[in-house]
């Protein structure tokens, strides 16, 4: 009887150990399937962090399934964020700020991306300067964009005034952009390196680097919806873990890099060092910070054009708070 009970207590035991075994892996299973979607204009070189933290695994140790949504243009992600479609949106400042205006204040600038610009101004042979531009139609990716605040201002400071001296035509991210200026739809376009030095390869004009004319200016960072993250900010914390490893990857891991971008990005191989240098010196922040400074520049370009209805400051859109909270170092 006694053999009995023992192995009949055994049975149980085993019973609840599998049980409990099948509650923990599938909750864990749960965790490991909660789906984001990240907004980018374009699957160009800059964007690689998005990429690498899902090819390296940084999502799925942090429980992430991320899709990373190519929708070409700054307003579409700000539409599809505000609309909860997406959950975390690469976006220009500029093209927030006027949203901003319209009373959407929960949006928030979470983590630097793009600190920085590698954009220079490209056109058909036949331009010879900038100020030779006047009359010309330009490609951009959004009225709205930070390139084209960029492109706007350097323009500018030759005396060309849109919309009096040129036409921008809305045509979407660098690779689309560069499509349009080579089956001539366009005179020229603001193009982001490695693209603008196959450009100049090809025969094609480079009349300005923004970069060099602009410095440290905040095109794209990521931002969020509050009342979003409010419900989910388990989610944020684990989306910043994966993101600021994605970014200190890039910058400590060259070899690897190498061999991964072209793979990821539409960059073909023989371009990638090139551009792995200029981005992990001037633009992909290693810390994953905002650059209030830089913000500030596009804070001054477009209240400079009128742009912004309402003063804004970058304290008043950057919030930190949330990198500090996930550990990310």
């Amino acid at each position: 009887m006694r053999h009995a009970t023992s192995i009949l207590l055994r049975s149980f035991q085993a019973s609840l150990f599998a049980l409990a075994w099948v509650a923990i892996t599938g909750l864990s299973e749960v965790r490991a399937q909660t789906p984001i979607k990240i907004g980018i204009v374009s699957p160009t070189f800059g964007h690689a962090p998005f990429y690498v933290a899902r090819e390296k695994g940084f999502y799925k140790a942090e429980g992430l399934v991320g899709e990373v949504i190519v929708m070409n243009r700054d307003d579409l992600i700000l539409q599809s964020l505000v609309a909860d479609s997406i959950q975390f949106g690469n976006i220009s400042p500029s093209a927030v700020f006027p949203a901003r205006d319209q009373g959407l204040t929960d949006l928030k600038l979470i983590a630097g991306s793009f600190n920085g610009t590698t954009y220079s101004i490209i056109a058909n042979a036949k331009f010879k300067t900038l100020e030779s531009l006047k009359g010309s139609k330009l490609a951009v990716s959004s009225l709205q964009a930070g390139s084209t605040q960029v492109l706007k201002y350097i323009l500018k400071q030759r005396g060309l005034v849109y919309p009096r001296d040129y036409n921008l035509i809305r045509a979407g991210g660098t690779t689309l952009r560069w499509a349009a200026l080579q089956t001539q739809q366009v005179d020229g376009a603001i193009l982001a390196e490695p693209v603008s030095l196959i450009a100049v390869e090809k025969g094609f004009a480079n009349l300005g680097d923004a970069y060099k004319l602009v410095p440290g200016y905040q095109l794209a960072g990521v931002w969020i919806r509050e009342a979003w993250v409010a419900k989910n900010k388990d989610v944020t914390l684990r989306f910043l873990r994966a993101f600021h490893n994605a970014l200190k990857w890039l910058h400590d891991n060259r070899s690897e890099a190498l061999e991964l971008l072209p793979r990821i990005t539409t960059l073909q191989k023989q371009y990638v060092q090139a551009a792995w240098e200029t981005y992990t010196k001037a633009v992909w922040p290693r810390d994953g910070k905002v650059n209030p400074k830089g913000l500030q520049l596009v804070i001054d370009l477009m209240a400079e054009d009128g742009l912004l209805r309402k003063s804004v400051r970058p304290e008043d859109v950057i919030d930190h708070s949330y990198l500090q909270e996930s550990g990310a170092k």
